[in-house]
């Protein structure tokens, strides 16, 4: 695992993804499994007059929030897209200890929170 190379395969990968096109939203998700132990990285297009999408850019083998905060410096250094999180509730980024996701929407990450809960307490 290199964090140089993930990040340039990352933002390659966005470059090639990121159109350009007029009235459409880009932004980057990452998401946390917690069951594979991976950070995944989309790229959600939307446009008002076509179906919203999202374009598997990378998968990063660990859950080492270290390694995924110089990741994240780097594709932040090279795009000026939104980053969203998902499945981060709880987390925080380890350099200043601030809460990687924002509350969001009552229930979005809730239910997934109590099942990840009781897993740690009983695993």
């Amino acid at each position: 695992m290199n964090p140089d190379k993930e990040a340039a395969l990352i933002n390659e990968r966005i470059d090639a993804s990121f159109k350009r096109l007029p009235n459409t939203r880009y932004q980057i998700n990452v998401v946390f499994n917690h069951y594979s132990k991976t950070f995944n990285f989309l790229m959600y297009v939307a446009h008002p007059k076509k179906r919203s999408r999202s374009i598997p850019l990378h998968t990063v083998e660990t859950d080492d929030l270290v390694y995924l905060e110089s990741l994240i410096k780097r594709i932040q250094a090279h795009t000026k897209l939104t980053i969203t999180y998902t499945g981060f509730v709880g987390e925080k980024w380890p350099s200043d200890l601030r809460p990687i996701q924002k509350a969001s929407a009552a229930g979005d990450d809730t239910q997934y929170l109590k099942v990840h809960e009781s897993t740690r307490l009983n695993g």
